[in-house]
């Protein structure tokens, strides 16, 4: 299998993950940007460091104990530790530079994710790339990709966990707590699960069994993470938006938006549209931005004001255009 044609076939699926993923984070999307580069470090600079420091590691193993010995050594200890080490330090540079867009742990889950997903892309296209023919390639496939696909990006999502707790932890010392407890279980959850490949035979039985019990839990995970996020965004829009009603926006939609109906299935969902459930949930951060932290996003508030001002009252817009449109023509015929 030529690696263009594997490497076409395995983007098909980490982008279903990956979309999977970023729909937890329903109405503040993050920047395309930032996601991207998530991504490419995963896939690029983290592939290549934890490869090289894997390295480094087995050979004095493989000296003392030998090959064997290095192979397991390298899977249950050296991988975990390396992968998601190098896989964090994007999630941690993003934390450090672009605090304004990580903003709480649904923000840390989405761009650890992301990640994890670059890494486990171009790990996967490797492995395929050194199959030695179709059914090989076929069996491989469905195990790293189907079967394990959503591993990597599970992983380095708990590192983003660990920096989304921390980035409203009441106290720095609580904060490096969070941290450091999200890059352990991430390490630890990876080590447990290749232990766990690793001493599993090789059968069709078993095989279906760990498929069925990672599709279960994964199912689980991703409803209770969106039920979890939904209750977050239904909070802060009660705590943050409710003196821009009626200003800013209808009472009737600050009731759907903070009300326990306050989703995208909402009655006046289908008036508003993304783009407004958007502005909205970035209204909401920058205000719990400014008033917790104090930091500088006062212009920012003002901008996503009028832009929600707008869509909510577009007959007042239109009202306005009308009236200049006749002043003008006034100010021309007088």
């Amino acid at each position: 299998m030529p690696v263009w044609l594997s490497a076409l076939f395995i983007a098909i699926p980490t982008y279903g993950y990956a979309r999977l993923v970023h729909g937890i984070d329903r109405f503040e999307q993050e920047p395309a940007k930032y996601l991207i580069a998530a991504f490419l470090w995963g896939a690029l600079p983290a592939a290549f460091i934890s490869l090289v420091l894997q390295l480094i590691f087995s050979l004095p193993v493989s000296y003392l104990w030998g090959e064997p010995a290095s192979m397991a050594a390298t899977s249950i200890v050296f991988a975990p530790l390396t992968e998601e080490l190098a896989k964090g330090l994007a999630v941690a540079a993003l934390y450090l530079w672009r605090r304004r867009e990580f903003d709480g742990w649904v923000d840390g889950i989405v761009y650890g994710s992301t990640v994890g997903f670059g890494f486990a892309y171009v790990e996967n296209v490797l492995y395929l790339a050194n199959t030695g023919g179709l059914a090989d390639w076929i069996e491989l496939f469905v195990l790293r990709v189907i079967v394990f696909g959503f591993m990597h990006g599970f992983y380095t999502s708990l590192i983003g966990l660990g920096f989304g707790v921390a980035r409203h932890a009441p106290s720095r010392l609580r904060a490096l707590w969070s941290i450091a407890l999200g890059w352990a279980a991430a390490i630890a959850v990876h080590a447990i699960h290749n232990t766990s490949v690793t001493l599993v035979e090789a059968s069709s039985g078993s095989t279906l069994l760990v498929t069925a019990l990672n599709y279960g839990l994964l199912i689980v995970l991703m409803l209770g993470l969106r039920w979890l996020s939904a209750r977050r965004d239904r909070q802060m829009f009660k705590a943050y938006l409710a003196d821009e009603s009626p200003d800013v926006i209808t009472p009737e939609t600050y009731a759907a938006l903070s009300g326990v109906r306050g989703n995208a299935k909402s009655r006046s969902a289908p008036r508003l549209g993304k783009s407004f459930y958007h502005l909205a949930g970035e209204l909401a951060q920058r205000k719990r931005q400014l008033i917790e932290y104090g930091e500088d996003v006062a212009e920012e508030i003002d901008r996503l004001r009028a832009q929600l001002r707008e869509l909510s009252y577009p007959h007042v817009r239109m009202a306005s255009a009308s009236q200049s449109s006749d002043a003008a023509d006034r100010d021309k015929s007088g």
